[in-house]
């Protein structure tokens, strides 16, 4: 299920935003004393997270964490930790715990298990999930046709994270292996939100509204699972 929301500009979009996840974060915080987010990388999010980290929160009960990474070093440009840490573990939110998914494993697919079990005790249960969506249709790290998707997106998976080595193409011909929250685990979360710009974007996800195969199109395992609801968050491109 899905609840789609429009914005007329990203500004108006990105005050709304925050408001959703910092009265999520205040919520659960004022009920269980904590508050546990997962991200997404990508250049689409980056200026709301350069907001949120300004925002006055109860950031020393919040834990932030990924919903998926590439498998390289923290330092390394295309890691969505550094981006993550880079633009939102500042200012008023450097006071949240973060906790990334790169593990000294050179192999992705060796540290799934441990990873799993790391994730599992530092961040479930997780209170909201912000999503983002490629224009192949994937999001988190399900990407169509790739080693792994098919115990990512198992609702018989145990595994809390699942490696995924995504298929070369005429873009990128070698790949970076990548972990991910397994589809179980994402849907498990007390809110999604999927946050996307663009009209590109906009016309992908009318084809993902649409029925069709999972594997071609991984965002449709989200938006049309019947008993959760995803949120979108719109806006075109300034």
């Amino acid at each position: 299920m899905w609840e789609l929301h429009e914005f007329k500009d990203q500004t108006t979009l990105l005050e709304a935003l925050s408001a959703k996840v910092g009265e999520c974060i205040k919520g659960c915080v004022a009920d269980r004393g904590k508050a546990s987010i997962a991200l997404s990388g990508g250049s689409t999010p980056q200026r709301f997270y350069q907001h949120m980290s300004h925002q006055a929160l109860p950031w020393q009960s919040v834990t932030v964490s990924l919903v998926d990474e590439r498998w390289v070093s923290e330092v390394h440009p295309q890691s969505n930790a550094r981006l993550v840490k880079n633009s939102l573990i500042q200012n008023a939110a450097q006071r949240a715990t973060f906790i990334g998914m790169k593990t000294s494993h050179t192999d992705v697919f060796a540290a799934a298990n441990s990873l799993s079990g790391i994730i599992a005790r530092q961040t479930l249960p997780l209170d909201m999930v912000l999503l983002g969506m490629g224009l192949d249709g994937h999001t988190a790290s399900f990407f169509p046709d790739a080693e792994g998707l098919t115990e990512a997106l198992s609702s018989n998976s145990r595994q809390v994270c699942c490696a995924i080595q995504p298929q070369s193409n005429k873009e990128d011909a070698a790949p970076v292996a990548r972990m991910t929250l397994s589809l179980r685990t994402i849907l498990t979360a007390h809110q999604r939100i999927l946050y996307i710009s663009g009209e590109a974007k906009r016309q992908v996800l009318e084809e993902a509204f649409a029925p069709g195969p999972v594997t071609d199109m991984p965002v449709r395992a989200v938006l049309h699972h019947n008993t959760t609801l995803t949120e979108i968050y719109y806006a075109p491109d300034d």
